[in-house]
């Protein structure tokens, strides 16, 4: 397994069909707190959620680059009250939308996502081989949750993973948390992070 996983982050793009003007004001004052502050990820959620109009669970991984988002805004939600309520986000009906007080939201959001990142492995540069989860674990390479935000689409790789398992039991994925950083949030922290070897 390996020491320490990096990721040099150059762009990221998050659009919604339903973002106006203000919001997307709101967003860039957000991110450019995150990129100056280096703050973790309860942090980011609770700047998010006192900055921007409403947020939701796909900003969450993808514009803050949050990992557990519901343990996040669940804990926040013990903290202060949290308006949510259930949308339809790109086509899926188990999106959350998170406010600070009760409004008009809308009832279905479409989000397109881009991002340009470098990976590197203990220093070098790794890029994945390719954008399928199963194809990169059966290459042998280990896959973070940033893996999955950046470059899989995966929101949540633990959920993916837990699936991936159900549909292939044969499978042997292991898990070990490795220390991964990058240069957006300026963090480097401990995460869950798998990797696929042979049965005997």
């Amino acid at each position: 397994m390996t020491a320490k996983i990096h990721y040099d982050i150059q762009h990221i793009n998050v659009k919604s069909d339903k973002e106006s003007a203000q919001l997307t004001q709101q967003w860039q004052q957000v991110l450019q707190i995150c990129r100056e502050e280096s703050l973790g990820e309860m942090a980011r959620a609770r700047l998010a959620l006192n900055l921007v109009d409403y947020i939701t669970s796909e900003d969450l991984p993808f514009r803050l680059l949050i990992t557990r988002a519901p343990q996040a805004m669940a804990a926040i939600g013990e903290e202060v009250n949290v308006y949510k309520e259930h949308r339809v986000i790109n086509g899926k009906q188990s999106g959350m939308v998170y406010a600070k007080s009760e409004q008009m939201l809308p009832r279905e959001i479409h989000y397109t996502n881009q991002f340009v990142a470098t990976r590197y492995v203990d220093g070098l540069t790794r890029a994945l081989s390719s954008s399928s989860l199963i194809d990169c674990l059966k290459a042998g390479e280990i896959i973070t949750p940033l893996d999955g935000i950046l470059f899989l689409g995966c929101k949540r790789i633990a959920s993916d993973i837990s699936r991936l398992k159900k549909s292939a039991p044969d499978m042997n994925i292991n898990m070990k948390r490795i220390e991964v950083s990058d240069s957006f949030t300026g963090t480097s922290r401990k995460m869950a992070s798998y990797t696929y070897t042979l049965a005997k």
